[in-house]
């Protein structure tokens, strides 16, 4: 799949979201989600999903790990059997699922699309915290996946 910038992947999903639906309901049809993001978002929310979107990375034993999946336990009890390389691809695992709720319409569309959409952040934050470590975040269709490109 080629990528796809940010607006494009909303462009994609705004049709299966409940909230910008409704929006439209109440103000008339319009294509212009950002009027309608910044007239219903608010200061925490921002903050709360900037965490999100873009996280925090850390470089351990040359391989970069999502922070907040980093513990000393777990990293060691995936180091006894792999690489760091490959086991930061273990800890760093995530499902896109876990972002969304298990009861929507459009479900489908909106997991591809928020897939993609973090791992497109994502790719920037680790190029901007880690410049120069080949780390690659994609997302298959299901789970988001960082690796580096000599990861066994």
């Amino acid at each position: 799949m080629a990528e796809k910038d940010p607006y494009e992947l909303i462009r994609d999903a705004e049709i299966n979201l409940e909230e910008f639906i409704q929006w439209q309901i109440d103000r008339g049809a319009t294509k212009n989600f950002r009027a309608f993001a910044e007239y219903t978002g608010k200061a925490q929310e921002v903050f709360k999903y900037a965490a999100i979107l873009y996280p925090r990375f850390l470089l351990i034993e040359g391989a970069i790990v999502l922070a907040d999946h980093y513990s000393e336990e777990n990293w060691e009890r995936w180091r006894k059997q792999h690489s760091p390389l490959r086991a930061a691809r273990v800890v760093n695992h995530v499902h896109i699922e876990d972002y969304l709720p298990t009861d929507r319409q459009g479900t489908d569309v909106l997991a591809n699309e928020l897939g993609h959409l973090l791992a497109f952040f994502w790719q920037m934050a680790v190029e901007q915290q880690f410049p120069g470590t080949g780390v690659t975040v994609r997302f298959d269709g299901d789970v988001i996946d960082i690796f580096q490109e000599n990861a066994s």
